[in-house]
């Protein structure tokens, strides 16, 4: 399928501003001898509304462990706001792309509270606090947070004789979502996943599920296994969802510093990383019946 062809697929769900990455591969079944097309986007929603400018890593390993790398880069075939990358199946059984992306890190000053502010491309530690000039801001102004940001993206595709029970097995992102049912169930009903932060299961961290095509959100906090159960039913032929997770300014993660703030502000800073991670899953793993 030509990149234009694909574009008008995943057009079909533009929604607003972005800031998260993820993977939409145009189908999730292959045969052996397909090339399989994976759009790399950064959005909000299930649509990609920019670029994931910076860095961005894509790797596909398959079932014997097969092990593909790509960077992208100014060289990655692009149009509209989606980068492609694309891969040859050359042999049977379950491959498993994993995306890592940063664009650096942001830090969020209130310069004028309680709302007003701007975001500055750098780290707490980047910034030259002596020349920072504060002309208009208030005297109460201050730092909310600042963070470097760490995106990842999961996603399938089978070709036959998939062994289904790797895509229930971490892969090592930081902060990773698992599918813990068999991803061949996806769009019967209830779903289960376990979220991992560092190898580890993550208690009391939301996770969201958005069916591509309707960004209605499900949501559900996970228990202390790090276990959540979302309802991905849908009737349709073909139904994909994203199911996502944030660590946001989440206190294991990051915390509170006193950072250069006005004379007249007490506010503490949350300073620390965030990780943020995209689970795409698909009801077409299984060859259809011809």
């Amino acid at each position: 399928m030509l990149i234009s062809g694909i574009l008008l697929v995943l057009l079909c769900c533009m929604t607003v501003n972005a800031h998260e990455t993820f993977i939409r591969p145009i189908s999730g079944w292959a045969e052996v001898g397909d090339e399989v097309y994976l759009p790399i986007g950064s959005g909000h929603n299930t649509s990609s509304t920019e670029l994931p400018e910076g860095f961005a890593f894509v790797k596909v390993v398959s079932q014997t462990g097969a092990v593909l790398n790509h960077t992208l880069d100014e060289k990655t075939a692009t149009q509209g706001f989606w980068k492609f990358y694309d891969f040859d199946v050359d042999e049977p059984g379950l491959y498993i792309i994993d995306i890592y992306h940063t664009e650096g890190s942001w830090t969020h000053f209130i310069t004028n509270p309680p709302a007003t502010g701007y975001w500055e491309h750098k780290f707490a530690d980047e910034i030259n606090w002596t020349d920072l000039n504060t002309t208009g801001w208030a005297s109460d102004w201050y730092v909310e947070r600042s963070y470097p940001k760490h995106c990842y993206g999961k996603a399938f595709v089978a070709a036959p004789d998939a062994d289904f029970s790797l895509a229930s097995k971490p892969i090592g992102q930081t902060l990773e979502i698992v599918p813990l049912d068999n991803i061949t169930t996806v769009g019967e009903g209830d779903f289960e996943f376990q979220v991992l932060y560092q190898g580890k299961p993550f208690d009391n961290i939301t996770v969201t599920a958005e069916r591509v095509g309707n960004d209605t959100k499900l949501e559900a906090v996970t228990d202390k296994d790090g276990k959540v159960t979302l309802n991905l039913k849908d009737p349709a032929e073909i139904t994909e969802w994203l199911i996502r997770a944030d660590t946001g300014m989440d206190p294991r993660v990051v915390e509170a510093k006193d950072l250069p703030r006005g004379k007249d502000s007490k506010e503490k800073s949350f300073v620390g990383p965030v990780y943020r991670t995209a689970l795409t899953l698909r009801n077409d793993y299984v060859k259809p019946i011809e």
